[in-house]
């Protein structure tokens, strides 16, 4: 026997839980934009760390490529120096022929779960549409708004939300990138076509501050340098998060 119900107290019940929790992300240590592997990854070890971490997704449900795997296929292949990082997350992979591989499902829920037990304050339904900027010039957090509203091109005024520090983990869109790049700020030079060994390489090598108070991760790291693409193969995306965790713990802790 359920018991009885109140419509009205379960509507009451979520605004209140809502509306504290985003009172509370309006300032923090690190703004995450994507929430996809490189996105989640530096998002639960920043927080780890004791820093206070908000991820924007733009989706209902965050994880970015890993849930469809290759052409829908879904399963994840990884090199085995992520190895530590799957343990991290409480998931033991099977390895074939020196790789990885993964359930996408499986390596998706499990990377949600430990961002948020780890708490990282995740908002879906997110879309950033553009950037804020402290006296200073340095990027300072991002002006958002509600994915739908976006999705049907109806003008509402976003809100803001800042940070000290704000990281790209967009994937190919590379969005806050692009929020400078159309006002000729940085310049981006676009991925190039697929090889994974230089694509993966080239989204770790290029995970760095690229403007003062943004950094970028993950496949914007790419559309940024003008590195390769690498298809459904994403042990670069997760090395690429720590990667840009540890930028990101290293500038506040100064």
């Amino acid at each position: 026997m359920i018991g009885n119900i109140s419509d009205l107290e379960v509507t009451r019940l979520i605004i209140r839980d809502y509306f504290d929790m985003l009172q509370e992300s309006l300032d923090s240590d690190v703004i995450i934009v994507g929430g996809g592997p490189s996105g989640l990854v530096a998002g639960y070890t920043l927080a780890d760390q004791g820093r206070k971490v908000v991820i924007m997704e733009k989706r209902m449900a965050p994880g970015g490529g890993i849930w469809g795997g290759g052409k829908g296929f879904n399963r994840v292949v990884l090199e085995r120096g992520v190895a530590e990082i799957l343990s991290e997350i409480g998931i033991e992979a099977t390895e074939v022929d020196g790789y990885l591989v993964v359930p996408s499902v499986l390596l998706a829920s499990a990377l949600i779960k430990k961002t948020v037990e780890s708490g990282v304050t995740l908002l879906n339904l997110f879309t950033v549409e553009d950037v804020y900027f402290n006296e200073k010039r340095e990027l300072a957090g991002v002006v958002v708004n509600d994915t739908a509203y976006k999705q049907i091109n109806l003008h509402v005024d976003p809100l803001t939300f800042k940070s000290k520090l704000v990281m790209d983990s967009t994937g190919h869109e590379a969005v806050v990138c692009n929020c400078l790049a159309k006002r000729g700020i940085i310049q981006l030079k676009g991925e190039e076509p697929m090889n994974a060994q230089l694509g993966e390489q080239g989204v770790i090598d290029g995970t760095k501050e690229v403007y003062p108070g943004l950094i970028v991760t993950g496949m914007a790291c790419a559309q940024f340098h003008g590195t390769c693409r690498m298809g459904p193969i994403f042990g670069g995306m997760l090395l690429s998060g720590k990667k840009a965790a540890e930028i990101a713990l290293a500038k506040l802790t100064k």
